[in-house]
């Protein structure tokens, strides 16, 4: 019986202790941070003679089943758009997203989407495990934009943008 009960005692110690291990966004609180995105990002910016706007998805998958307790982050799928409808250059990449939430931050380096089916005049990132916020809740989303050819970045601003429940 004691046995038993050390075992249980031993499971239960590991079931927290990788609880608490588990690797958890990069969200914080930064002034300084929140005053520069909000003060340089533009909702449209001009890079070689072309208009570009930044269009999200965001969603929280809370499908039930699986093991318990599932993980159900923020994902965050952005798309640079030329606005003329012309391929965006090779030169240009989204280096940096950031989901603001009242004074927190969620910073991530995108990865490529490889979704084949996106357009030439979109570039598309995603940025996976964020945190666990609410859904149906508004945040703010700023995206890096660099033009390596002129070695220039710039921010862009998608204001008010939907948490959604995915089901």
């Amino acid at each position: 019986m004691k046995i038993k009960v050390c075992i249980s005692f031993a499971l239960a110690l590991l079931f927290i202790i990788s609880l608490i291990s588990c690797e958890k966004p990069d969200v914080f609180e930064d002034t300084d941070l929140l005053n520069s995105l909000y003060t340089n990002s533009r909702d449209t910016i001009n890079i070689e003679n072309s208009e570009y706007i930044l269009e999200t998805y965001l969603s929280r998958n809370l499908m039930p089943g699986g093991p318990i307790p599932a993980k159900r982050p923020l994902v965050a799928l952005i798309f640079l758009v030329n606005t003329d409808s012309l391929q965006i250059s090779s030169d240009i990449d989204i280096r940096k997203l950031y989901v603001i939430k009242d004074r927190l931050i969620w910073s991530s380096d995108p990865a490529d989407s490889n979704d084949p089916y996106v357009p030439d005049f979109k570039l598309g990132k995603v940025s996976n495990d964020g945190p666990e916020w609410n859904t149906d809740i508004y945040v703010d989303v700023v995206a890096e934009v660099i033009d390596r050819s002129i070695d220039d970045k710039y921010l862009v601003i998608a204001k008010h943008q939907y948490i959604e429940a995915l089901y």
